[in-house]
């Protein structure tokens, strides 16, 4: 069990040992499974039964918008918010809140039904709860009765009715009751106010969109004569083409702009030219100079202002008298047309704001009269509809009175009763093969051994109990191949003393030490066997003869002889004995192989007296049987070399 809870290298679980131990104990486990299913279904036989009814309905949930309306005016009628303005829905809160519960109670009397109202004024608390309550002081507080009739009512029908919707889009109320009748009634009372609720609903609320679209009407007619009036007014104090009178200053504006650059090209030529004749630098190089820095020089218009030749090829330098007045007749040029670009820019930005004036007025018109048409459109369809408004609830089902109870689920409860009680055995198996501490698989007795040869004792289970006689016929007839096994390896360990163990098995250490030395005898090899164990047969002597001085022989076959200690001393008691070691080696000259053998606690002691020695030792385990506490410490006082398993 110990190896189920740590792996040889890691921490992770066997789960191979842990179904082995599970298996061990299959037996208490479907006791434990027959309890849960035995008592589930007395569970399921006694408990309280409950009916359940189902009524099941589609309400009328028809978005009404303004679908009437196509184009340009449904898309406005979106922008200012009247597209699905009205929409049947039942919110759970609503049917599960107490407001429409105490609305059921006029027509269901929730008050009067015990199965909602499980209130009881006259309840005593169990004896071990007031005496707990006394002990520590506690006072119970007052508490309004109706209230608390009220909350327990609200809390049992929000357990016991249930509102579903189905992939149809219908909707489904299950009502629970321990009275099928009453179950009945509750679903179809439930069914008929909501259907009437939604349909009051929708009445009121297409009561109440007309309200609101006649105000809003109003108001929208109200802007439009306002935004109309507006622009009258603006009209009569400016003119009424404010965007043709903008356009006309801006180009008065871009051709004074554009005489202003032409006009200082001019006077930049003309002054640079009249540098030149003051310097005197009048050459046909500073002439092309000229011509490269001031290309308006080689154009028509600056000859003419300088009384040239408009033959491009031709030039001859002015007078600088000539040049002086030219130059003074651009600049004042140049100062009357800024001044008459200033004006003119302040009269562009005067048009400006009068346009954007009128176009934010014309803007606000236009609105206005598409709010009016389209609010008048929705008054004339939402009015037309108010005169007929047809209810498309629709009632699928109405709930029946149940004949089967649905609760409580008795095959459910059953199985849950028999996964209970195979939980609980499982558990309380493995908390039992922890107790025990034993091996549950041979796999885990071989890893808890560490032995060199491992066998099963299957094949050796027929020499139990049996003479030295009967063991040499039985293995003349058949031998068997573990014996063999065990031989080869006992010769290989070049000792005399083997030490044969048994815990808890089948086979005692007696048996098997009887069974190989039988094996093992020959006319050149002879064997001994003693058993230590204390409740073993103290048999009548065969023989009077004395080996070593302290041992006489109680049976003797062939070669092999069984001893036990000279006088009433039990083998067991010679342990105790400080030259215990030595009597077994002075049977060495008589004896070619020693054969020791113990059981159970016994074996324990043996070993413990064999510590440090030198002793090939057989240990003879059993699952289910065997501890691995028990096994751990054999193998600690004298390692293992064989193990033989059942």
């Amino acid at each position: 069990m110990q190896d189920l809870l740590n792996s040889e290298s890691n921490d992770e679980i066997d789960l191979r040992e842990l179904f082995m131990t599970l298996w061990a104990y299959k037996l208490f486990i479907a006791g434990t499974s027959a309890l849960g299913i035995m008592f589930s279904g007395h569970y399921a036989l006694n408990a309280d039964k409950e009916f359940s009814s189902t009524a099941t309905f589609k309400l009328d949930q028809e978005k009404s918008g303004n679908n009437s309306l196509g184009g340009e005016l449904s898309v406005l009628a979106n922008l200012v918010g009247l597209e699905n303005a009205i929409a049947s829905s039942i919110p759970t809160d609503q049917i599960f809140g107490r407001i429409f519960i105490q609305k059921l109670d006029t027509r269901l009397n929730f008050y009067a039904d015990p199965y909602f109202n499980t209130f009881n004024p006259n309840s005593v608390d169990p004896i071990w709860k007031s005496q707990i309550k006394r002990a520590i002081g506690w006072q119970k507080p007052s508490t309004d009765a109706q209230e608390a009739i009220w909350q327990g009512i609200v809390k049992t029908y929000s357990k016991k009715i249930m509102l579903e919707e189905t992939e149809a889009g219908s909707l489904k109320i299950v009502a629970k009751h321990a009275n099928p009748q009453r179950a009945a009634e509750i679903a179809n009372v439930i069914m008929d106010i909501i259907i009437s609720d939604s349909r009051n609903r929708k009445i009121q609320e297409q009561d109440q969109l007309l309200s609101y679209l006649s105000n809003t009407l109003a108001k929208a007619l109200t802007d439009l004569e306002v935004s109309q009036s507006n622009l009258k007014e603006f009209a009569i104090e400016n003119s009424a083409l404010p965007l043709q009178s903008f356009a006309a200053g801006s180009l008065e504006l871009n051709e004074l702009r554009k005489q202003l650059s032409q006009t200082s090209e001019l006077h930049k030529a003309v002054a640079a030219l009249s540098l030149m004749l003051r310097n005197k630098t009048t050459d046909q190089n500073n002439y092309l100079t000229l011509r490269q820095q001031f290309p308006i020089v080689d154009q028509v218009e600056f000859r003419r202002v300088l009384g040239q030749n408009e033959i491009i090829n031709i030039w001859s330098w002015p007078e600088a008298s000539t040049v002086d007045a030219i130059f003074v007749t651009l600049s004042e040029r140049i100062s009357r047309l800024q001044s008459l670009i200033n004006a003119a820019q302040i009269d562009a930005e005067r048009s400006g704001l009068s346009l954007g004036t009128y176009a934010k007025l014309e803007r606000e018109a236009k609105i206005a009269e598409a709010t009016y048409t389209v609010l008048i459109e929705q008054v004339k369809a939402r009015t037309m509809a108010a005169g007929y408004q047809p209810d498309k609830s629709e009632v699928y089902e109405y709930a029946s009175v149940s004949i089967n109870p649905s609760a409580p689920k008795r095959s459910l409860i059953v199985v849950l009763g028999a996964i209970l009680g195979i939980f609980i055995g499982a558990a309380l198996s493995l908390f039992i093969a922890l107790r025990r501490g034993v091996y549950y698989s041979k796999k885990s007795l071989r890893t808890g051994a560490q032995a060199r040869l491992t066998a099963s004792v299957k094949t050796i289970l027929p020499l139990r109990n049996k003479s030295l006689k009967d063991l040499n016929t039985m293995l003349v007839k058949k031998p068997r191949t573990v014996l063999r096994d065990l031989t080869v390896e006992i010769h290989k360990s070049d000792t005399s003393q083997v030490v044969v163990t048994s815990s808890r098995a089948k086979l005692t250490g007696n048996d098997i030490a009887r069974a190989l030395a039988s094996y093992m005898q020959s006319e050149s090899m002879k064997v001994a066997v003693i058993d230590f164990s204390s409740r073993a047969k103290k048999l009548d002597i065969d023989c009077e003869m004395l080996s070593g001085g302290s041992f006489v022989v109680t049976e003797s076959a062939g070669q092999v002889s069984v001893l036990r200690p000279d006088g009433d001393l039990a083998a067991i008691e010679l342990l105790g004995h400080r030259d215990f070691w030595e009597k077994i080696q002075s049977l060495n000259p008589t004896f070619d192989l020693v054969f020791l053998c113990a059981d159970n606690s016994d074996a324990i002691s043996l070993l413990s007296a064999l510590e440090g020695q030198k002793a090939y030792h057989i240990t003879i385990a059993r699952t289910k049987n065997t501890k691995s506490a028990t096994l751990m410490q054999m193998r600690t006082l004298l390692p293992i070399q064989g193990l033989l398993h059942d």
